[in-house]
């Protein structure tokens, strides 16, 4: 896939991402991955409505900027997943907030519910570090290094989920917020 297509992709994931209600206006991140050394990645603090092909940042694995303004600032996250896993091609950060609620009141997602396991594969998760810091990158890496892993529940801040296309990381994500309202509803009716 050429690069243009590239930069529409994310900028139609991120609107469906936010129309989902995954997102907040100015939250999350989407990136994909253009080649073994670069990486297309949403800038940071553009609304999602306005962000346009052209807004998308281009980077190094190493995080310097090739083109494009300032990315997002979970790229270390993003590389850092691109670096341990060969086989992702787009990383998507999202603030669902049942997941939020859930990883509040100490729940985990009832997977049982439904054959979201065949779509989601096995979650991970980390405790809450500091959005946008190496630690928060590093402790995701190394979540995400096992093969198996599709999913990190970050404790108090949100979830990644990565896919081979956007729209498997995007179902993912749908998916696993779909789960934690109903794992969080049937809890409020005594299951």
């Amino acid at each position: 896939m050429n690069e243009q297509s590239l930069r529409e992709l994310i900028v139609e994931v991120f609107r469906l991402a936010y129309t989902r209600r995954l997102v907040d206006l100015l939250g999350g991140n989407v990136s994909a991955r253009l080649n073994g050394n670069e990486v297309l990645i949403t800038p940071t603090s553009m609304p999602k409505v306005l962000i346009k092909p052209q807004s998308i940042v281009k980077i190094r694995l190493d995080g310097t900027v090739v083109s494009g303004g300032n990315p997002s600032s979970e790229w270390r996250m993003h590389v850092g997943i691109y670096r341990v896993r060969d086989d992702v091609k787009f990383v998507l950060h999202t603030h669902p907030p049942n997941i939020l609620a859930l990883t509040k009141a100490g729940l985990k997602i009832d997977l049982s519910l439904s054959e979201a396991i065949s779509y989601v594969g096995e979650i991970a998760e980390v405790p809450y570090l500091k959005p946008g810091s190496a630690e928060l990158a590093d402790a995701v890496s190394r979540a995400v290094s096992r093969r198996g892993v599709t999913a990190v529940v970050l404790m108090n801040h949100g979830l990644v989920t990565v896919g081979s296309t956007p729209y498997e990381a995007l179902n993912r994500a749908e998916v696993l917020e779909n789960l934690a309202y109903i794992t969080l509803f049937s809890n409020c009716l005594g299951k």
